[in-house]
Order: C-alpha cells, then structure tokens, then sequence
C-alpha cells in the first residue's frame, strides 16, 4: 500500500497515514504479533484492502472476521500460558514460605529501619514479605535482603495484591491503612495499631484500593502516601489521591522534618525525629 513505518509487535491496532490522502488521515492500520510465528496483518479502512503476512513471506487478502478470530486466538493464547506462569509462581511462593523460619528482629533492614517483625519469615538472609490476593492466597513474595534491595519472584502477581501488617486475617470493617511500602505499613501499625496492608508500589495502591472496597465495603480505607517531595509531580501523593478517590478514602502522608528534609515516607519521618 506503499507505506513505510517502523511496525510495533505488541498485538494492537495502530494507525497510520494513507500516502495518498491528506496528512493526518489515518486510514491504514497495522497489527503485529511476536509471540509463535511472527506475523502482521494490515489494511487500509478506506479502500477496504486487508492482507497479512506471516514470518514466511506469504501474503493473501483477509476478512474482517478472520482478523477479529486471530485477535482473540492470540489473546487466549496469551492468557493462557500468562495464567499458567502466575499459578507456577503461586506454588513456589507457598513453597519457599513453608521453608523458611521466623524472622528475628536482629536482621539489618529491620534493625536499619528500626522495624518490629511482623508475620515475616527470612530464608537465607533474604526477609520474605508474603503478598495475598483479596481471596486470602497466598500468590508472591517480595524478598528483601540486608541492604533494601527489594525483589519480587518471577511471573507472580502483584496487581491488586498486598502484604498485611499487624494483623492474622484482614478485617471485614473498621479502619485499615493502605501504604506503598512494607516498612512505611509497619511502621503507620506501629504508630496507630491499626492493621494495614503494603501495595508494595505507588502504581498499585488504587487497584488495592478498590479490591478491598468490593470486598469488604465496610472498610474506612485510609491512604497513607508516600511524600515524594523531591520528586517532580509528588508521584507518592499523587497516585495515592487517586487510590483515595477511587474509593472515596481518606489520605495521609508525612510531613517533611524540615529546609534540608530527605525523607520521603511515614518510616523516613520516625527514624529522623528519632535521631533529631
């Protein structure tokens, strides 16, 4: 059709100039697939033309409905094996938590951040933060080793998912804190003994949010941001106002210790007006 782009094998629609019309017309179209045999399909909403064209050279002219039942092949496909990935990670997370032994309060990230040891257990120097589904499975770990550096197990779900704080089962009503981080939830349980729950990032505080909300509508969910003063658009405040109004929550965060203030989360604040 005599179109010349640099294709983008992600499996979605994109779209693109016809070079015979005006600029900014739009009606060709492309969609590549990377997974299995590599392949494109394309067309040209104007003209109705439609080809596809696999890793092997051959293109022929396709209907509308083989394009649609491709599209929703690959994306069971996908699914699938994603699904199967998931529920692998699942077993392996149940496997190293039965495993492993108690943590003690004398581990150095805990002792750095002068956290207790709350419903986490360690396996070789590694802290083993449990996160759950809202049906109370257990799905992945966050390992933590001596210096922070944070990692989850390959393939697990984190969407949605949490580690709860400060208490053995999440409460049906009542108040509960939602926090970015594990140790910024221990430390909001230390202060108030309140239970709460870690989304483990900023980016997953709404979608926890909201899973608890339909869950347990009961809930009073509190935001509890991280205050990324120092860092263009406050993402910490940002992403948890957003969670907040999702849910119709409230919102909290640290204020900073003063001019010259580093910290940025609610454990950041405790150690430093501990220090000062």
């Amino acid at each position: 059709m005599g179109v010349l782009i640099a294709p983008i094998g992600d499996g979605e629609i994109h779209r693109v100039d016809d070079p015979n019309g005006k600029p900014g017309n739009l009606a060709c179209w492309y969609v590549c697939h990377l997974d299995g045999v590599p392949s494109c399909t394309f067309g040209n909403w104007r003209t109705g033309e439609r080809y596809s064209v696999s890793a092997g050279g051959i293109s022929c002219e396709i209907t509308a409905r083989e394009l649609r039942a491709e599209s929703i092949a690959r994306d069971h496909r996908r699914k699938t094996v994603l699904l199967s990935a998931q529920a692998q990670t699942a077993r392996r997370a149940q496997s190293l938590w039965e495993s492993s032994e108690p943590a003690s309060a004398l581990h150095p990230y805990l002792t750095r951040k002068q956290l207790p040891v709350l419903s986490i257990r360690v396996m070789g120097g590694w802290l083993l933060m449990p996160m759950w589904d809202i049906a109370g499975t257990l799905v992945n770990i966050q390992r933590i080793d001596n210096s922070g550096n944070k990692r989850f197990l390959k393939d697990g779900r984190i969407t949605g998912c949490f580690s709860l704080v400060g208490a053995a089962s999440l409460p049906t009503s009542g108040r509960l804190y939602v926090a970015e981080g594990w140790a910024t939830a221990a430390t909001v349980y230390a202060q108030t003994r309140l239970p709460a729950v870690a989304a483990m990032n900023a980016g997953n505080l709404k979608p926890v949010a909201m899973a608890l909300q339909q869950r347990y509508p009961e809930l009073d969910l509190i935001l509890a941001a991280d205050n990324d003063h120092r860092t263009p658009g406050n993402p910490g405040i940002t992403k948890a106002t957003e969670a907040a109004q999702a849910v119709g929550g409230g919102l909290v965060w640290p204020q900073s210790c003063g001019d010259d203030c580093t910290c940025t989360d609610f454990n950041d604040v405790a150690n430093c007006r501990r220090a000062s």
